[in-house]
């Protein structure tokens, strides 16, 4: 599953064009009841950690790059990260040793800063995890898929495999109210088009599709104390969603160090 398109047609312009003041002023008053709530921290914990393998041999290294969806807050324990967690269920057979430079709050302008730092690691795999905040924050779509080329660019010029997440449904988040939800359900929409259309010119590239994750991310039970970021629950069901596509990106990188 990817993200959904809609089509709309003349009428529901037409109708949107008739709405947009009253609509704009309601998304006025609803973010002003939103940003009233306590703001959500953006305190999370390093990810950091090693991820014992079933066999021997020598380690991998992975690292991550992004924003608050790799750092937890509200967590106590590194490994109910969704990547660590996933990790741990792949079971692989060499131990992996996962170095998380992500930082919550982070854009892509700011991961775009980390990718040296990033490379230097040397890693076999990086794992980037970004674009929510750019959504949230109204980053003009150009720019955003500028950067993220250019992220992709770098980092697969220098690492043997990167697995890049999208971005689930924003209009979930538990602390928003419609019509804000609509709003935000919309941008997040683009931005996650946008990853996916860089992802597929970068060969090699494997896509983490998080979207399977959209429907029972409609349960507030779900989300941290803070309504934003998601709660162990939520963590263990972006797990269960890139599962698999974690795994492609293993055997793409186990296929490259045999050839």
């Amino acid at each position: 599953m990817r993200c959904r398109r809609r089509s709309v047609g003349v009428g529901l312009l037409g109708a949107a064009a008739v709405g947009a003041a009253t609509l704009s002023s309601a998304i006025a008053l609803e973010v002003r009841r939103t940003t009233r709530l306590p703001l959500p921290t953006l305190e999370g914990i390093d990810a950091s950690g090693t991820v014992h393998g079933q066999g021997g041999g020598p380690p991998l290294r992975v690292v991550a790059l992004g924003d608050s969806t790799l750092t937890g807050p509200g967590l106590t324990d590194p490994s109910s990260i969704w990547l660590r967690r996933a990790l741990h269920r792949l079971e692989l057979e060499p131990t992996v040793e996962m170095i998380s430079l992500a930082v919550g709050g982070s854009r892509v302008s700011d991961v775009l800063r980390r990718v040296q730092e990033a490379i230097e690691l040397e890693p076999a795999m990086v794992v980037v995890a970004v674009g929510s905040n750019d959504a949230l924050h109204a980053t003009p779509n150009r720019r955003f898929a500028a950067q993220f080329d250019e992220l992709l660019d770098r980092l697969t010029a220098a690492v043997p495999v990167v697995a890049v997440a999208n971005v689930g449904d924003l209009g979930n988040i538990a602390r928003a109210r419609a019509p804000l939800t609509t709003a935000l359900r919309l941008r997040g929409r683009i931005i996650c088009r946008t990853i996916e259309q860089v992802v597929a010119r970068h060969d090699g590239v494997v896509l983490l599709d998080v979207t399977p994750s959209n429907e029972p991310f409609r349960n507030p039970d779900v989300f941290a104390a803070d309504l934003f970021h998601p709660s162990e629950i939520g963590h263990s069901i972006w797990a269960d969603a890139i599962h698999a596509d974690l795994r492609v990106a293993f055997h793409r990188l186990d296929s490259r160090q045999h050839a």
